[in-house]
């Protein structure tokens, strides 16, 4: 039996993807190899959002293949979207972008029958349609990751994504309903929604009325059964009256959204071109919180941007502090070529890496507050997995807290009721 193995980098979105070409490889016959010294056919789905992320990309192409040199090497994915000759270079056999996906599985026959390398990059992705690969999730145990949407349209000042991804371009809602009912029906009690951008859902569908919240809502219809939805991440700016009346409406949506913030600075938040200011922000957690009052918010900040002075930092600082996040995920910025960020002077590395650690050291704090506030209160737990070493079961809450437990007795997707113990 021949054999593929997948290597994923950077976001659910990827892993998403990825499983979709191990579904049709496995249809076809493929076994799945346990790591890629033994496979086939070795998939690398790459990563491009920090240069960090470039670097990882070429690392993992590069040893890939020097550890096996008979497989055929597929890279796709954001890096190799505008580095497509690179990874030929280093060794890929076929090599597509944020597109064209669909065809690898056409492309290995091709290249099996004449061995000629094949390089199939989109030079722009700015009027693609949304590229179905057929009904299949990225499942982690009790929970699945449902992709509703691709592409984004805002063009931050310091975000290459648009041009890597391409345009907003979402899935049509038959094949998103269609493929939660699957889900749940094949014993998944928890279906995260997933997408580059997800806020943008809808608006190029039709007349564009049809937008996220008429989505959820037609999935929470279609699948009673739902133990619990989450949403992965969504703009301040489309969290609009429909979705708060959602949230109050349907208790088996998460008590968690993740809300990018990336400055709490005005001045820097206008100079990254982000389609808000920090009132607006504000007042928005606000309105969340009246009605969810126990709802865990969590954002990304961007630290060290070009024009951030000590005193943007600080006002962004206070300001994260005002909103009361659960937790920060802090990035220091990262230049990427293309964009209008890349052409101003970057801060020193350590005046980035201070700043990171006194918000890094704030998240610590908020969170360590938002836990007590549960410490000993009854969950409803989904089950995920267990610890290989100490074999303790673990599960997350509707708001994002892990609890462990000690019970021998349980398995992936059970709901338990279990007291919150801080880690």
């Amino acid at each position: 039996m021949k054999t593929y193995f997948l290597c994923t980098l950077g976001c659910k979105v990827n892993s998403y993807e990825s499983e979709a070409l191990g579904v049709e490889l496995s249809s076809r016959g493929y076994g799945r190899a346990k790591q890629s010294v033994d496979a086939d056919i070795v998939i690398v789905n790459t990563c491009s959002v920090t240069s960090r992320a470039d670097q990882k990309s070429r690392q993992h192409i590069s040893s890939i293949r020097k550890g096996n040199c008979h497989c055929i090497l597929i890279v796709m994915g954001c890096y190799s979207q505008t580095h497509g000759q690179k990874c030929i270079d280093l060794g890929a056999d076929i090599v597509v972008g944020a597109a064209k996906r669909s065809k690898i599985l056409s492309y290995i026959d091709q290249f099996e029958a004449t061995r000629e390398k094949i390089l199939d990059v989109s030079k722009s992705l700015r009027h693609e349609k949304y590229e179905e690969l057929g009904a299949i999730a990225y499942c982690e145990n009790a929970r699945a990751y449902l992709k509703i949407q691709d592409g984004c349209d805002n063009f931050c000042s310091y975000c290459y994504i648009p041009t890597l991804r391409g345009n907003s371009r979402s899935r049509e809602p038959r094949d998103v309903v269609n493929e939660a009912i699957h889900l749940v029906d094949s014993g998944y009690k928890e279906i995260v929604i997933t997408g580059i951008h997800i806020g943008g859902y809808g608006k190029d569908l039709g007349d564009g009325s049809f937008r996220l919240p008429d989505l959820l809502e037609s999935i929470l219809d279609k699948c009673p059964d739902l133990f619990r939805l989450r949403i992965s991440s969504i703009e301040e700016s489309e969290i609009d009256d429909a979705f708060l009346d959602l949230l109050k409406n349907h208790p088996n949506i998460a008590d968690h959204l993740h809300i990018p913030l990336q400055s709490g600075s005005a001045k820097v938040l206008k100079d990254m071109k982000r389609h808000y200011d920090t009132e607006a922000f504000l007042e928005k957690t606000k309105r969340i919180r009246e009605v969810r009052p126990d709802i865990a918010l969590t954002t990304d900040v961007i630290v060290g941007y070009p024009t951030e002075t000590e005193e943007d930092f600080q006002q962004s600082y206070e300001f994260c502090k005002a909103v009361g996040f659960s937790q920060i995920h802090v990035f220091p910025f990262s230049s990427r070529p293309g964009t209008y960020a890349s052409t101003l002077k970057d801060l020193a590395p350590e005046i980035k890496k201070e700043r990171v650690a006194r918000l890094l050291g704030l998240s610590k704090e908020l969170f360590d507050a938002y836990q007590k506030r549960f410490e000993g209160q009854q969950f409803e737990v989904l089950i995920e997995d267990q610890d290989k070493v100490s074999k303790k079961w673990r599960g997350h809450t509707s708001n994002y807290l892990t609890i462990e437990l000690d019970e021998t007795n349980l398995t992936h997707g059970d709901i338990v009721l279990a007291p919150y113990k801080i880690q």
